[in-house]
């Protein structure tokens, strides 16, 4: 079903200075009915304020932290048309952005210092005198040249003083209820050790950056682990836990470990990852068992989510757990990552692992982006307080040194638009393909290949099983910059479901769950133990239709009628395939002057693929992409990073 196209919004009374912005269409109903709220609860709000508040609020939704006074409006120009039904991908705005009446940024500046609905804080000094004003409300803060929602304003904060606290601690420096103070204390001799049993000697000339990493973790209480996909981020993570558990076990004192990820698909997968290492390293027996009796969760569920606003640990309720490894970190939020820093008990370790370069998080914030910041540039060492905890791994070991997914995602990474058309056109290698949509003899030729493929996931479910047709609905799939529009994931649904029935005796797509339809879930479901990302197959079994979906346990059996949020899963947005790997991706990207396109959805659609690769675009919407990259409005790398 294809949601109902968003209507204008009616501005609420004394906001009429939203006008023109809500003609333009910038705004939606939200963030002028937020700073309707402001004008009533605020007399005297000036129009400068309301103007701020309504843009703070339409930020967040574009995964802005804040609005930078300076830049606002180049801000609003790239990211305002979103993905939405009823508009073609290439829509343009219905007016020209710097037609708009922006303020003037120094007076709009001025304004906002004096105005009752603003705290004013000055960046190098504490909270402004009139922040203490006590029964005031002031939904805003103005920091600096940024203007923040006054509770982002307080995640970022939190964020940014609890990692530089982390990153400060060193594991000698005694700590309340610090479970390996003592065992690191003994020496660097037995770090040594340890990392030679796990990493082996350190005899080469040049750095090995995984045992670099290890050693971070071994005696400091922030880990970032950072690098793109193959570069051995999961094989280094089970081999420092290792390490964590060796000396653990040589102090005689219990290890408690924690692993998550933002969803339930990319725990599952860090689970497998982290497993498979174990198994595939020659470690003790009582590491061994340790790592393997740990399985991944979300973070949702490891802070104790309930009755959906709030958590069961915080600092007044602290995790238990001596150590807290988050993956695809690039996921997080600004708000959720305040939450999980809150609740690490003093003395924790927490250790970060992702890409920097892919797509961060759909909601507000781009923490992990802030958090690595200059060490992304791998010439220049960074000078900072957090300089000492990230390690950035290079070494790709996932593909071969020639190949030519990873020349292409390096040449993307890099921003470098001639060095990738040069590789899709000629790098003479099968795992790289390019099609042109006007090309229609190719697009018709791609097409049916994709078909072809869906196909085999039919048949496989109808006559192999759930295990054959789970493994072959990740050999081939079509991840799409949007879900509306001629490329879009909707679309691409649509052609599969018309074509399905003409390829596979029996089959008929006019049910909702028919045999052989691969569906993915959208909403955590705790109850049913199914979160956002999940996915699955829709089988026979019995006289029953019921949903296939892999489990740590093995395969599970669902009703349809317990999932409560799904769709079908023949295509998927390149957002929701992070943490996902596919045998062969399909990179399908919408017409050059989509909003969308952007250097990190190019680069993260690109690594999804572990053999094979196919880009659907033109070259005006490939170079669009790579000359784009996001750039999140946020302080938190300055906040991190201020010499």
């Amino acid at each position: 079903m294809t949601p109902a196209a968003t209507n204008t919004p009616v501005l609420p009374v004394g906001t009429a200075v939203l006008a023109p912005f809500v003609e333009a269409g910038i705004f939606r109903e939200a963030d002028v009915q937020v700073a309707g709220a402001v004008a009533r609860t605020v007399p005297g709000t000036s129009d400068d304020a309301l103007l701020a508040t309504a843009l703070c609020v339409r930020a967040l939704q574009l995964g802005h932290v804040c609005v930078e006074i300076m830049e606002v409006a180049g801000t609003i120009a790239i990211e305002s048309q979103d993905d939405r039904p009823g508009a073609d991908d290439a829509t343009e705005p219905r007016a020209t952005i710097d037609d708009l009446p922006w303020p003037d940024p120094t007076s709009w500046a001025e304004a906002l210092r004096s105005s009752d609905a603003v705290t004013v804080r000055d960046p190098d000094s504490g909270d402004a005198p009139n922040s203490i004003d006590k029964g005031v409300i002031r939904p805003l803060v103005f920091d600096g040249e940024r203007v923040y929602l006054e509770r982002y304003w307080r995640y970022e904060r939190q964020v940014g003083d609890l990692l530089l606290t982390q990153s400060n601690r060193l594991s000698n420096e005694p700590a309340p209820h610090s479970d390996l103070a003592e065992a690191v204390e003994a020496a660097e001799a037995a770090i040594d050790a340890v990392l030679d049993q796990f990493f082996g000697p350190d005899n080469s000339n040049q750095p090995d950056l995984q045992r670099q990493a290890a050693r971070v973790a071994l005696t400091r209480r922030l880990t970032v682990l950072a690098g793109g996909p193959g570069t051995g981020k999961t094989h280094t993570v089970a081999r420092l836990l290792a390490a964590l558990h060796q000396l653990a076990l040589n102090d005689d004192r219990p290890l408690q470990v924690a692993l998550a990820a933002p969803t339930g698909k990319a725990a599952a997968r860090m689970t497998d990852a982290v497993h498979q290492a174990v198994a595939d390293a020659n470690m003790p027996e009582a590491a061994t068992q340790a790592l393997l009796a740990n399985e991944a969760g979300t973070i949702h569920r490891l802070l104790g989510y309930r009755d959906g606003i709030s958590f069961r640990h915080d600092h007044t309720n602290p995790l238990p757990h001596d150590v807290v490894v988050v993956d695809e970190t690039s996921m997080v939020a600004l708000p959720l990552m305040a939450r999980l820093l809150d609740a690490l008990r003093p003395g924790a370790r927490v250790v970060l692992v992702g890409d920097p370069f892919q797509l961060a998080s759909v909601e507000a914030g781009a923490v992990l982006g802030d958090v690595v910041g200059p060490a992304t540039d791998l010439v220049a060492t960074p000078d900072g307080p957090l300089a000492d905890s990230i390690v950035v791994l290079q070494q790709v070991h996932r593909f071969a040194v020639d190949s030519a997914i990873a020349a292409l995602a390096d040449a993307v990474r890099a921003g470098d638009a001639d060095r990738a058309i040069e590789v899709l056109t000629d790098s003479g290698s099968d795992d790289v393909q390019w099609v042109n949509p006007t090309d229609r003899a190719a697009l018709g030729q791609l097409r049916r290949m994709i078909v072809s493929g869906a196909a085999d996931v039919a048949r496989a479910a109808r006559e192999g099983g759930a295990g054959h047709a789970l493994d072959r609905a990740v050999d081939l799939k079509v991840l799409c910059g949007t879900r509306f529009g001629p490329l879009g994931s909707y679309a691409w649904r649509d052609h599969l479901e018309r074509q399905l029935p003409k390829l596979v005796q029996g089959l008929s797509t006019d049910r909702r769950y028919y045999i052989g339809c691969p569906v993915i879930i959208t909403r955590n479901d705790y109850l049913t133990g199914v979160f956002n990302g999940d996915t699955g197959i829709v089988i026979q079994d019995a006289d029953r239709t019921v949903v296939a979906m892999p489990g740590p346990n093995g395969i599970r059996l669902l009703l349809p009628s317990q999932l409560a949020a799904v769709e079908t899963w023949w295509a998927m947005t390149i957002h929701k395939s992070q943490g996902s790997e596919f045998a062969h991706a399909v990179v399908s990207l919408p017409d050059a002057r989509s909003r969308v396109l952007t250097r990190e959805l190019l680069y993260t659609g690109i690594t999804r693929g572990k053999e094979k690769v196919t880009v659907l675009a033109t070259e005006a919407a490939l170079r669009r992409a790579i000359d784009n990259p996001v750039a999140r409005a946020s302080g938190l790398r300055a906040r991190l990073w201020k010499p």
